[in-house]
């Protein structure tokens, strides 16, 4: 009886202490809402194609689902597992990154008109998109000889904006420190958000085609 009172005493400090720290997480799921805004205000918003159909649980699927266990029996580690849980995901899930600032706005509009001049190199493999949230001149055969040294300064601009555009919002938010993970969710979010026939890089660095 005593162990379980200490056991309960320590799940509800370390509980209480979670609580507390909960703020300074960085706010994963907010990150990469504010990256898709950001991205369809700078490539515009592109009908994109699902399979509905297979993202159902199917007959066996369900089948296959473990039945709910008694929840009588767990362990105190259970209980407190799934508490922390459940103040982690509340708490986070009221949180929205600020990106209204006037910078922020401004970085957001000069890479949409940048984007009407990227997008066609893009759409021929002459530009892709790199693992580490930039763009890159993959091949430049595939640019006129008469646009390179424009394509070559368009690809450098984008790459500053979009360097910036990281930093800014991680001040805008008060965590500058949250400024690479902020590049992380964006490397993800520009490749998860590209067309059919794009070129990115994969998690090491290969070049793939967007299928």
């Amino acid at each position: 009886m005593l162990n379980i009172r200490y056991s309960l005493l320590f799940a509800f400090s370390f509980l209480l202490t979670a609580c507390v720290t909960i703020n300074v997480y960085f706010p994963a799921a907010a990150a990469e809402k504010a990256a898709d805004q950001i991205i369809d205000n700078v490539w515009g918003k592109e009908q994109k194609e699902t399979d509905s159909d297979s993202t159902k649980p199917t007959e066996e699927d369900k089948k296959s689902e473990p039945k709910n266990e008694s929840k009588i029996h767990k362990p105190i580690s259970y209980w407190l597992t799934n508490s922390l849980n459940f103040f982690i995901t509340n708490a986070q899930a009221g949180v929205n990154l600020d990106i209204s600032t006037p910078t922020i706005q401004a970085l957001q509009k000069q890479m949409a008109n940048r984007h009407q001049e990227l997008k066609h190199f893009y759409d021929n493999g002459a530009i892709g998109l790199t693992d580490n949230a930039l763009i890159t001149l993959r091949s430049l055969a595939d640019v006129p000889l008469r646009l390179r040294t424009k394509v070559k300064s368009w690809v450098n601009e984008e790459n500053q904006d979009r360097l910036n555009l990281y930093y800014q919002i991680a001040t805008a938010n008060g965590h500058q420190e949250w400024k690479d993970q902020i590049r992380a969710i964006f490397a993800k979010q520009w490749i998860e958000r590209a067309q059919r026939g794009w070129w990115y890089q994969d998690n090491k660095g290969r070049w793939q085609r967007k299928r």
